[in-house]
């Protein structure tokens, strides 16, 4: 299973803030240079990891990754100033810092090098997002492990739900296509994963409700399990 970034109660100090944020710029450009290597090398790493990007069309999905591994994108990237790095990352970094302050150089690495970031909070239907409660923090997908997909942390196990936000990790705002394909991919790829795990009828066994746009950088998406579903076996 997906292990998250998850909050310690620890005492929070400017200087630890410092600390973290200098080790973000480190990580960040350190795989974007290490990105823009393999790409000036030859390395095609948008036809290598479109997989890794939400989509419906492959077309589009091939299309959606082309943009994001683009040489002058890449290049622009690795040279980033501080500032902007931390704004490049602060969709995810502000709904999930109680956690993520907390991750050692090692989980940091697999969120910046992520295609995705998701923040995952129990599910509540009477909160708004982003709750105020302090977010578990997955990248996404997540090839460290079995299962790292969308399912798993929202509702594997004995989850009954969550509520969720992604964003990409260079947290731009999505295009209008991109959102699309993305909700489109992310939800397909959530009933896939429920039925390969005992919910046969996996579209009326969990709601999948993407909520109103408030963020142009996140997809936000309440997921909840139909508890109220007659089984029709008995």
């Amino acid at each position: 299973m997906a292990r998250p970034c998850v909050p310690k109660p620890k005492a929070k100090t400017s200087r630890k803030e410092k600390t973290f944020e200098t080790v973000l710029v480190e990580v960040f450009r350190a795989h974007w240079r290490a990105i823009n290597k393999r790409i000036a090398g030859g390395v095609d790493l948008a036809q290598k990891y479109a997989n890794a990007f939400y989509y419906f069309n492959p077309r589009e999905g091939l299309r959606i990754a082309r943009r994001y591994y683009a040489p002058a994108r890449v290049a622009r990237l690795a040279n980033a100033s501080a500032d902007e790095i931390l704004r490049l990352s602060d969709a995810w970094i502000g709904p999930g810092r109680e956690c993520i302050e907390d991750c050692s150089r090692k989980e940091l690495r697999k969120l910046v090098a992520a295609e995705y970031v998701a923040l995952v909070w129990d599910y509540d239907s009477s909160l708004d997002f982003p709750p105020d409660d302090a977010a578990r923090v997955f990248p996404l997908p997540d090839i460290s492990v079995i299962y790292g997909d969308v399912y798993e942390i929202t509702a594997g196990g004995i989850s009954t739900g969550a509520k969720l936000r992604i964003c990409k990790s260079v947290a731009e705002p999505f295009l209008k296509s991109e959102r699309r394909e993305a909700m489109a991919g992310i939800e397909r790829e959530f009933y896939a994963n429920a039925r390969s795990d005992d919910y046969p009828d996996a579209e009326n066994q969990w709601f999948v409700d993407f909520v109103q746009l408030t963020d142009p950088r996140a997809i936000d998406v309440n997921i909840w399990e139909n508890l109220d579903r007659q089984d029709p076996g008995l």
